[in-house]
C-alpha cells in the first residue's frame, strides 16, 4: 500500500462545489463486499477498506456531504469458469475446425463469452480462404479453422449449440453443435464494475482519499477466480430471454400489445419483450401487494425518437412536450362508471414504470390517491426490481435524502388530496415515506388498506387516522430510516422490536439471548438502570461480508463485526456502547438493553450467522 501526500482539486459533477482529494491508494487484496456504490476490499494484511466506484452508466458518485463527484473508472474484470456455466442467450465466441456442412472436427476447449457492444453474429474463416480441397469429388468437405460467434442455445458437459438469427444464417444454418473438451473453459473480459463479484481477487486498485476520508476509485483490476459463470446484471436475464426478437427499429411506429398495455411505440421488438415484461411483472406485484385483481387497458405512446412519428399522430401537446424532455405522464380521466389511463412516455423503463403504476391504480380504484400517495408509490414502481428490497436509488436522489437539513417530517409529506407534483425533491420524500411504509412489517399490514382507502376515495381516511395511534412509532422509525439510508438498505432486516418483552433481573440472575449479523437493533430483553452492573459474555461466530471470514464477537480491530449495546428509552437511542465477546456494562441510562453486530447499515443483507449471548447482573 502506498499513500501519495498531494493535494488535487476536483469538481463536482454539478460544477458547483469542489471536491479536494488529499491522496492517492494503491492496494490489492480481496473483495468481501459488492454494493451499487462500491465494493469493500481487505488487503493483504487484513485491513479493511470501502472505496466508492462509480457505475458504467451513472452519472456520479453521491459523496458523504452529498456532493455528486464524477469520478469514471478504468475497469478491467477477468473471469473464468467451466463452459457448462454459460446461459442461453448469452453471445460468445470460439474457434473450431469445422467443415461448410458445419460438421466440426475436434473439440472446443476455449469459449469467450462478449460483455456488451454491437457484434456481427455469424461464422468466419480464421485461416483465410479454403483452399481446394483434394477429395472434394469424393462429396467430402475440407475441414478448416473457422471462428463463430453466436448466442447460446443449450450446453452440458459434451455439447455446445449456438444459434444465429436466420437473417444472419450461416450457409442456410441457424444453429450449430460443436463437442466441448473435458475441462473446457470460458473467458469473460469487461470493462464493467457490476462485473466484479464477493470473493474476487483485487490484483490492483487505485482509488483518490478526499479530504473527508472517503475513497473514490480511479482504476481497478479484478480476477474472479471462484466464478462459475457471468452473474447477470441489470435487464440482461430479459434481455437473453428476448434474444430472438429483433433489435432493429420498426421503419414506423406500430401497435404493441399486452394483458393490461396497449401502446403505438417506436421501440423495437426486442425492446418492447423486455419492457412488456417489466410492465406486467409489476402489475403481478402491485396485486400480490395490494390484494387485488388489477383490471383495465393503459392506453397511450412511448417514442424512443419523435421524428419517427407523423405529426399529429400523438394526440396531445402536453404528452408531446413530456417525451421531448424526456419525461413521461399518464393523464386519467373518468365519465360516470368508464375511466381511462393514457400514458405518454419516453422510452426510458423507470420512467414508463413510474407512470404506469398512476394508470392502473387508477384504473382499478378510481384514482391514484393523493399526491404523497400516487407518486411515493409510483417511485416505488420506478426503482422496483423484482424479488429485492435492497434500496437502489440514482445517486443524486440517495446523496439528497441523504443530507437534507432538516428532514421533512412525515405530516410535511403526507399532505392530505391533490398538490402541485413538485420537484425530484418532493418525489424523492413521497418514495421514502412509502418505501418505508410498505417495507417494514410493522407499518405495511396498515399502508394497504390504506391506500386502498384514498385510492377509492372513501370519507374519513387519512394518513393521521391510519398512523395516529403508532404516531411515535412511526416518527421513531422514520428518523432512524432517513439517519441510516443508502444503497443496500433494507427496512426489513431493520424494523424495530415493538413486541419484545423485557424483565428487570434480580442481583446474579442471568439472562441467554441469540443475536444475528443479518439484522438491526435486536432485544435482550432485559431491563436496566443507570447505576447496574453488568457481565457480558458471548459466544459464536457470525460474518458480515459474502466472501468474509468467520469472526467472534469482538470483530475486526477497526470495530466492524463487535457486539454493541445500546439503551432504548422515551423513543430515544443511546450512542453505541461496545461489548466484544466479554465485557462489563455499565449502562448510561435506564431502559430496555439491544445489542446488534456492528457493521454499515446498509450493508446487512450478506451478514449471516448468529452468536449466544449471556447477561448477568452483577450484585
Amino acid at each position: 500500500m502506498a499513500c501519495l501526500a498531494v493535494s488535487i482539486a476536483l469538481f463536482s459533477a454539478t460544477g458547483m462545489a469542489q471536491v479536494v482529494a488529499t491522496g492517492e491508494l494503491t492496494l490489492a487484496g480481496t473483495v468481501e463486499t459488492v454494493t451499487s456504490d462500491g465494493l469493500t476490499v481487505r488487503d493483504e494484511a487484513g485491513k479493511s477498506f470501502k472505496v466508492r466506484v462509480q457505475g458504467k452508466k451513472q452519472q456520479g458518485i453521491a459523496l458523504a456531504d452529498g456532493t455528486l463527484l464524477a469520478a469514471p473508472v478504468e475497469v478491467v474484470v477477468r473471469a473464468e469458469f467451466p463452459a457448462t456455466g454459460l446461459k442461453p442467450g448469452q453471445v460468445v465466441r470460439f474457434r473450431c475446425r469445422m467443415d461448410q456442412t458445419g460438421k466440426a472436427d475436434g473439440a472446443v476447449a476455449e469459449v469467450t463469452a462478449l460483455d456488451e457492444g454491437e457484434v456481427m453474429l455469424g461464422v468466419t474463416d480464421a485461416e483465410g480462404d479454403a483452399k481446394a480441397d483434394p477429395q472434394q469429388s469424393t462429396g467430402r468437405k475440407q475441414a478448416i479453422e473457422r471462428e463463430v460467434t453466436a448466442t447460446v442455445k443449450t450446453v452440458n458437459a459434451r455439447k455446445l449449440v449456438v444459434e444465429f438469427p436466420r437473417d444472419r444464417a450461416w450457409n442456410r444454418k441457424t444453429v450449430l453443435a460443436v463437442p466441448l473438451g473435458e475441462g473446457a473453459v470460458a473467458r469473460l473480459t469487461s470493462d464493467d464494475p457490476a462485473r466484479v463479484e464477493p470473493g474476487a481477487r483485487m490484483v490492483s486498485l487505485v482509488a483518490i482519499q478526499l479530504r473527508g476520508g472517503e475513497l473514490v476509485a480511479r482504476s481497478l483490476e479484478v480476477e474472479n477466480a471462484a466464478a462459475t459463470s457471468v452473474a447477470d446484471k441489470g435487464d440482461e436475464a430479459l434481455e437473453r430471454r428476448f434474444q430472438k426478437l429483433s433489435d432493429v427499429p420498426p421503419a414506423e411506429p406500430r401497435l404493441v400489445r399486452s394483458p393490461h398495455f396497449a401502446f403505438v411505440t417506436d421501440i423495437s421488438d426486442r425492446e418492447w419483450g423486455v419492457i412488456s415484461f417489466k410492465l406486467e411483472r409489476m402489475v403481478g406485484a402491485l396485486e400480490k401487494f395490494l390484494g387485488r385483481k388489477l383490471t383495465g387497458l393503459v392506453e397511450g405512446f412511448v417514442a424512443a425518437d419523435l421524428t419517427r412519428f407523423p405529426p399529429g399522430l400523438i394526440d396531445d401537446d402536453y404528452g408531446t412536450e413530456k417525451i421531448r424532455r424526456g419525461e413521461g405522464v399518464c393523464v386519467n380521466s373518468r365519465l360516470g362508471a368508464q375511466r381511462q389511463a393514457r400514458l405518454y412516455s419516453c422510452a426510458d423503463h423507470g420512467v414508463i414504470q413510474h407512470e404506469c403504476v398512476h394508470g392502473i391504480c387508477h384504473l382499478a380504484f378510481g384514482s391514484s390517491g393523493p399526491t404523497w400517495l400516487a407518486e411515493g408509490l409510483a417511485e416505488l414502481g420506478n426503482y422496483w426490481k423484482d424479488g429485492d428490497q435492497t434500496i437502489d436509488l440514482p445517486a443524486p436522489v440517495v446523496g439528497y435524502l441523504q443530507n437534507a437539513t432538516p428532514k421533512r417530517k412525515l405530516l410535511e409529506i403526507a399532505v392530505p388530496g391533490r398538490t402541485e407534483a413538485g420537484t425530484w425533491e418532493d418525489y424523492a420524500w413521497r418514495w421514502a415515506l412509502c418505501h418505508l411504509l410498505a417495507n417494514n412489517p410493522n407499518y405495511s399490514n396498515r399502508f394497504v388498506p390504506l391506500a386502498i382507502a384514498l385510492m377509492e376515495e372513501r370519507d374519513g381516511a387519512s394518513f393521521e387516522s391510519v398512523y395516529g395511534p403508532v404516531a411515535r412509532e412511526v416518527s421513531f422509525e422514520y428518523d432512524q430510516f432517513l439517519a441510516t439510508l443508502g444503497n443496500g438498505y433494507r427496512s426489513d432486516l431493520t424494523a424495530w422490536p415493538w413486541q419484545a418483552k423485557f424483565q428487570r433481573l434480580a442481583d446474579g440472575a442471568e439472562a441467554k439471548v441469540k443475536v444475528k449479523a443479518k439484522a438491526g437493533w435486536q432485544p435482550a430483553r432485559v431491563l436496566v438502570g443507570s447505576g447496574d452492573r453488568f457481565e457480558v459474555v458471548a459466544d459464536g461466530t457470525w460474518m458480515i461480508a459474502a466472501a468474509g471470514q468467520p469472526l467472534d464477537a469482538d470483530g475486526e480491530a477497526d470495530g466492524r463485526g463487535r457486539l454493541v449495546a445500546a439503551v432504548f428509552a422515551d423513543y430515544s437511542l443511546t450512542p453505541e456502547i461496545p461489548l466484544g465477546a466479554k465485557a462489563t456494562l455499565e449502562p448510561p441510562a435506564a431502559g430496555q438493553l439491544f445489542l446488534r453486530c456492528t457493521d454499515a447499515w446498509t450493508e446487512l443483507g450478506d451478514n449471516d450467522g448468529e452468536i449466544s449471548v449471556i447477561i448477568r447482573r452483577a450484585p
